[in-house]
């Protein structure tokens, strides 16, 4: 049946699908929403809705999906009824409360339908510890070094439209700026490094953009992001010889 989006989660879920500029969103859309999940045992004879208390003992059925054993979960009562055609006794739990209890397992959200996606064990993890919202590692030059930078050859159009969508709904990055960079001491390669004029928590917008920019092709990857503090050295490039790829056009709303 058609895929008619019935709340917040699953318009977001369409967005993310077909844009990773999104998909850091979908994932905080995700953690504040309710899923769906098959219980086990009979149906209730009447609907209604109850709390589970602390100690309660919950029995979750999984599904034979595409000849492989899966445990579902629905991002919507109309999801759950469009796959599963019979009675059955289900759940609505909010989406960080499930993780927790089925933490070691992996799930599917919303088999059989247009838009759905498959969770790892360690996708699971990051999003109940939160380090999903961490930079994934951190280098502090500690000397001066020579390195080469400028104008890539290949230019990332993919990675800086995307990036531009991106930064557009953060209302914290003020410009962003694209480069070639190389450093003989750390790097076998150049590679694409992307400097950002922002303000406010570096670690949770610089996690959203590694998400996006793993989702999209680079010419020259890995992609590094550089936080642009005032100092002189490699900034100084980005500022004097480098146009941004994407400028906040009003700065009054910081």
């Amino acid at each position: 049946m058609p895929f008619e989006p019935q709340n917040i989660l699953e318009r977001s879920l369409i967005k993310a699908a077909v844009d990773p500029a999104h998909r850091p969103q979908f994932y905080k859309d995700l953690i504040e929403s309710n899923l769906f999940i098959i219980q086990e045992g009979p149906p209730p004879e009447t609907s209604s809705k109850r709390v589970a208390g602390e100690g309660m003992t919950i029995q979750l059925r999984n599904i034979d999906w595409n000849g492989k054993q899966c445990l579902p979960a629905f991002s919507s009562l109309t999801r759950l009824q469009a796959v599963i055609p019979y009675e059955v006794a289900y759940l609505a739990l909010n989406t960080l409360e499930f993780m927790k209890i089925i933490q070691g397992s992996e799930f599917f959200l919303n088999p059989g339908s247009e838009y759905g996606k498959e969770f790892t064990r360690e996708e699971i993890g990051s999003l109940i510890d939160g380090s999903i919202w961490k930079t994934s590692e951190m280098h502090v030059m500690e000397k001066d070094l020579k390195v080469v930078i400028g104008e890539p050859a290949n230019y990332p159009t993919e990675l800086a439209n995307a990036l531009t969508r991106y930064f557009r709904n953060t209302k914290s990055v003020k410009r962003a700026y694209l480069a070639h960079f190389f450093n003989p001491e750390y790097d076998e390669k150049p590679h694409t490094l992307i400097a950002v004029d922002f303000v406010g928590e570096w670690d949770s917008l610089m996690a959203g953009a590694g998400m996006v920019a793993r989702d999209v092709h680079v010419p020259d990857p890995p992609v590094d992001f550089l936080p642009m503090s005032g100092s002189v050295g490699i900034e100084d490039y980005f500022r004097n010889e480098c146009k941004p790829f994407y400028q906040r056009k009003r700065f009054g709303i910081f």
